[in-house]
């Protein structure tokens, strides 16, 4: 093997490397996750996909629930400065929680359980894995498989706008040490969702690049299984990208090309979708998702007036979030970062990364709670994970390291710099 095969069989390595190290280290941080209340519904689910009746599938989903949570209060006690060397009662504990929650985890009422029934994709796509591995092995298995894939998609991005492999690594391992994979590791939808908005981004550069068939497939395909993971989430990306892609059609005029016109047209046709389904079939809606966050679950009356109260939640909420956010600017400063890469590398896809990142603060604009609120808009970290690379990249450029014949430097107007 001569020395340029071996640079090229080392640079190929070099994403199945950072997948390996991704996975390592989730097995390592294994039982540092937590298996959720949302964990709990999803598991249940997928027993029952698997045959199982409400009944027993509750059963063994609180089971898993109670087992986990013996083993947090096992690692908490262990870190108690004065009762780590007592010995455990995490058994009695796990039995007295299955006992209390016989009748499965509260709450229990019928319009948060149709919340749940209404996302079936992911407990689905988990069932045979947790008949493999259990509840939460299988649940995480999926959710860190979904992880490792958009990691790479993040690869065929960059280097579909003409990367370097150095660069478009460097955005694979982005995704992977971020919230994204924090997230997107544990027994939870976020690992799905959000490998499928990132699927969703690398179809419209391809539209934008003119690899149309190959972009409208991967698109149509993304896009339909989301919704079969969380329709309102992907609900929200599909406006968001139709309103990109009739910008880019209105201000790029270098852009009015068939496969930007296909990109308006997907999103477009999947956001009407959405709503046709939701409306044939009732399925919760905003409203419900306001009365669900403002009542607790429903375990407290509806309130009157849930718009309104949302105005009001996210005038406290945003001003308190910056306040807190200049003490230590990190996201702040890598949005801006990114931005300003993805903006000077190419403003059509500039509009697509920062409409589909936006989805995170839209949810949480939507859902302005302080408890998990990273996880609430998770997405938004997609932008400093494209957008530092080719920052990062221009700036190499610029310094005269090497050559511009990359495209780095191509005019706002242009689609993309894409690879041939």
């Amino acid at each position: 093997m001569d020395g340029a095969t071996a640079h090229l069989a080392r640079r190929r390595a070099l994403p199945l490397l950072a997948v390996v190290v991704l996975l390592a280290l989730h097995v390592f941080a294994y039982p540092a996750t937590r298996f959720s209340n949302d964990s709990y519904r999803y598991a249940r689910q997928a027993y029952e996909f698997l045959g199982d009746s409400p009944q027993r599938a509750r059963q063994k989903a609180v089971a898993a629930y109670c087992a986990d949570t013996a083993r947090l209060v096992h690692r908490n006690r262990l870190l108690d400065q004065r009762r780590f060397a007592e010995p455990g009662r995490e058994a009695a504990y796990r039995h007295g929680c299955e006992a209390k929650y016989r009748d499965g985890l509260t709450p229990t009422g019928a319009e948060y359980e149709r919340i749940f029934r209404t996302r079936p994709g992911y407990p689905l796509l988990a069932a045979p894995f947790v008949a493999l591995l259990g509840a939460k092995a299988g649940l995480t298995a999926v959710s860190l498989a979904f992880t490792a894939a958009a990691g790479w998609l993040v690869y065929l991005l960059l280097r579909a706008l003409r990367s370097p492999p150095p660069a478009a690594v460097l955005g694979q391992v982005l995704y992977y040490v971020t919230p994204l994979a924090q997230w997107g590791g544990r027994p939870l939808s976020e690992g799905p969702v959000t490998a499928l908005m990132t699927a969703l981004l690398l179809a419209s550069v391809w539209l934008l690049c003119g690899r149309v068939a190959r972009g409208a497939a991967l698109f149509a395909g993304a896009f339909a299984l989301g919704c079969a993971v969380k329709y309102s989430s992907f609900l929200i990306v599909g406006l968001f990208l139709a309103v990109a892609a009739f910008a880019i059609l209105l201000f790029v005029r270098r852009a009015r090309q068939r496969g930007t016109w296909v990109l308006a047209g997907l999103a477009t046709a999947g956001t009407v979708g959405v709503l046709a389904v939701s409306a044939a079939f009732g399925l919760p809606g905003t409203t419900d998702s306001l009365q669900d966050m403002f009542t607790l679950h429903w375990t407290h009356p509806e309130v009157a007036s849930p718009w309104r109260s949302l105005l009001r939640l996210d005038s406290h909420y945003w001003w308190q979030w910056l306040q807190k956010e200049a003490l230590a600017p990190l996201l702040l400063t890598l949005l801006a970062a990114g931005a300003w890469g993805l903006w000077k590398r190419s403003v059509p896809v500039a509009l697509c990364v920062l409409a589909t990142g936006l989805t995170g603060f839209a949810t949480m604009a939507a859902h302005p709670l302080a408890v998990e609120q990273d996880r609430l808009y998770v997405q938004v970290w997609l932008i400093p994970v494209i957008g530092l690379p080719l920052a990062l990249e221009r700036l190499w450029r610029r310094g005269g390291t090497a050559s511009a014949a990359s495209g780095g430097d191509r005019t706002a107007g242009e689609p993309a710099g894409c690879a041939g």
